[in-house]
């Protein structure tokens, strides 16, 4: 029954977006390759299977940065290659930096992606340039809401620019049986102008590509923590995207912990439009994250602001796409300060009467 459900359904999206509906390989998610927790599948529209937040989480929702308190920096690197000779160019590569600034009011979070991947025969995205910037704002303890705009600019086979918004929410439903911090997550993501004017390689090599990303892309998910000790985490995060009601993503994400100190997070996507025309591995991703709190003593800008002590994360992954090509990723997270665990106490009287 259910292999019956997959076949009626794949030939419904085939029949409706045969004409209208061919990206490029990776043109619907080429901002999440620039950082290891990206690559593995981490930055999902739940904040990822054990819940972390910072600067380059607005890329798929922008709601998630609402309840962060530290000011967040983070930079991410991705070496692309591939052993398909038959590209013109075997190697490439994505980079990304972001902010978080927490105001009183909101939260604002900016973001700039470079991605570089010239693979005519898997990656077929040429060079581009894109940004975003966000604000996101905590509506009541269980409820968290986002909005951003971003755009950029492509050239390489062809230039043309882009210019769009996005809106987000989160609803952290808290405990759910055995599962604890269970979230809630959905996102309606490129509402403007996408890359539209690139001559590139769709998913179906044979036919005209369209834009990418896809306009109204709506993302929804849910996550939460399965077991949770003093020693040991483990999560567990589904996302769905319906890229204009035209095709379906499905990103599985599993993340253990050690000591709230070392992480593994493993991913994997299932693009049904890439599997159908054979464009896909189903090998998972993997990727390896250390997180330690570090002191700068003798610093006044820092003491004064309370960042002498702070939070940083250093990670590592890698990825097999589309067969041939082979990514290996490497990035840093710091969140300047040491989050506020406490919550405030409340005196009626003075206690020494």
């Amino acid at each position: 029954m259910k292999k019956l459900l997959f076949t009626v359904f794949a030939a419904g999206l085939l029949w409706s977006a045969a004409y209208s509906y061919n990206p490029p390989a990776g043109g619907e998610d080429y901002n999440l390759i620039a950082s290891p927790a990206n690559l593995s599948g981490a930055n999902s529209v739940t904040g990822g299977a054990l819940f972390d937040a910072g600067a380059d989480s607005i890329i798929v929702n922008p709601a998630l940065t609402a309840r962060e308190q530290r000011v967040n920096l983070n930079a991410g690197y991705t070496f692309l290659y591939t052993g398909n000779k038959l590209n013109s160019k075997q190697l490439g590569g994505s980079f990304q930096t972001g902010i978080l600034i927490p105001f009183k009011l909101y939260i604002f979070s900016g973001y700039i992606n470079g991605t570089f991947a010239p693979f005519t025969y898997d990656m077929h995205l040429g060079n581009s340039l894109n940004f975003k910037a966000g604000l996101s704002k905590e509506i009541s303890d269980k409820l968290s809401i986002g909005l951003s705009a971003g755009g950029g600019f492509a050239w390489s086979y062809g230039k043309d620019w882009s210019l769009y918004g996005d809106i987000g929410a989160l609803y952290n439903v808290g405990s759910l049986g055995f599962i604890n911090d269970f979230r809630i997550g959905a996102s309606i993501l490129n509402l403007g102008k996408m890359y539209s004017k690139v001559e590139s390689t769709g998913i179906d090599m044979y036919a005209k590509n369209t834009p990418y990303p896809t306009l109204a892309t709506i993302k929804a998910g849910a996550a939460g923590t399965f077991l949770d000790t003093e020693i040991v985490k483990i999560g567990l995060g589904l996302d769905f995207s319906v890229p204009c009601f035209q095709n379906l993503i499905a990103d599985v994400n599993a993340q253990i912990s050690f000591k709230d100190a070392f992480y593994i997070s493993i991913g994997e996507k299932l693009n049904l439009a890439e599997i159908i025309n054979k464009r896909y591995n189903l090998i998972p991703s993997v990727a390896f994250l250390f997180k330690f709190s570090f002191d700068v003593k003798n610093n006044a800008y820092l003491e004064n602001n309370g960042w002498s002590q702070s939070e940083m994360t250093v990670s590592a992954g890698y990825k097999n796409l589309y067969k041939s090509v082979h990514a290996v990723s490497a990035g840093v997270d710091i969140d300047l300060g040491m989050a506020d665990e406490e919550a405030p106490s409340i005196s009626l009287w003075d206690e020494n009467e």
